[in-house]
């Protein structure tokens, strides 16, 4: 016999009376519900270091997307060793653990396109995230954050990118070089101020500032040609720069609860506009011309 397949068990249990794969040694190949030898052997070092639950995708033969859930009573504080060894994965969740870091070893990781830790108790923005460049989604939502390093503009294939729920009071100019990002979350932060380099987004449709303490936004805002939704609702804006004028793709703008006395008029050139939301600002007056059927505008 060559090759023998198990299928319709857990492969983290006992397979009804086989053995594990390193007792077949005159196989030349053991399939364990989709899981080559190597694989099987990883998934179960991991099994025997960690008691949370563990969720994984397979293609062939290889795990491709690998979870992490907490336990209610112990969650894990850092990542496996073993974790680096699974080199095909291209998604890896640890949401809702109590891990502070990321060591450098999640370089070995060359084709993984998720990476979400949210919900854990990182406080610094690991610089090892960095380096792997491969990313298209970040969620770090949920920590204890407080400032992002100059190295995230690596990120080049970045797309999606939460960071909302955490202590950000700036962000790098660098931010500007991430030419893929489409959705970009900052909400519930500290952010002062945004940096001008965000007008480099090219790619960007949709980001949400709100509930920070932004008094204005840089003018290099109008560059977002693309942006569909602009959220910053919950801010100290005094004012919107007459630069705004230049997001010819906006479709909603949210303003609610800030300090706007008044709108500029280049907002009148915003001819996708459909929704304005500017409730709780001692607004004095709103342009004429963005008083039309095609613009809802909440006061």
């Amino acid at each position: 016999m060559k090759k023998v397949e198990l299928s319709g068990w857990d492969p983290l249990e006992p397979t009804c009376g086989f053995g594990t794969p390193s007792e077949y040694a005159r196989l030349k190949e053991i399939v364990i519900n989709g899981l080559n030898p190597s694989e099987y052997n990883r998934l179960r070092k991991l099994r025997n270091s960690i008691d949370v639950d563990i969720w994984i995708s397979v293609e062939g033969g290889y795990i491709v997307d690998l979870g992490l859930g907490s336990d209610i009573d112990d969650p894990i504080s850092s990542i496996p060793p073993v974790v680096w060894e699974f080199e095909r994965l291209k998604e890896l969740s640890l949401d809702r653990n109590e891990i502070k870091d990321v060591p450098d070893a999640i370089e070995k990781l060359k084709v993984l396109e998720t990476l979400s830790l949210m919900d854990n108790k990182l406080t610094i923005f690991p610089e090892s995230i960095s380096k792997v460049t491969s990313l298209k989604s970040l969620v770090l939502a949920g920590n204890d954050i407080t400032s992002i390093p100059s190295s995230i503009g690596n990120l080049k294939r970045l797309r999606h990118l939460a960071l909302s729920n955490n202590r950000l009071k700036t962000l790098p100019e660098s931010i500007g070089e991430l030419k893929s990002l489409n959705t970009f979350y900052l909400w519930d932060n500290e952010l002062e101020h945004l940096p001008e380099g965000i007008g480099g987004l090219d790619s960007l449709t949709e980001t949400d500032v709100k509930n920070n303490r932004l008094k204005a936004i840089p003018d290099s805002i109008g560059n977002l040609k693309n942006l569909i939704l602009f959220g910053l609702s919950d801010n100290r804006l005094e004012r919107l720069p007459d630069e705004i004028g230049g997001m010819k793709s906006l479709k909603s703008l949210w303003l609610a609860r800030n300090k706007l006395e008044e709108l500029p008029k280049s907002l009148t050139n915003l001819k996708s506009l459909r929704t304005i939301q500017l409730i709780g600002n001692p607004i004095k007056m709103i342009p004429e011309s963005l008083i039309k059927d095609s613009i809802r505008i909440i006061i």
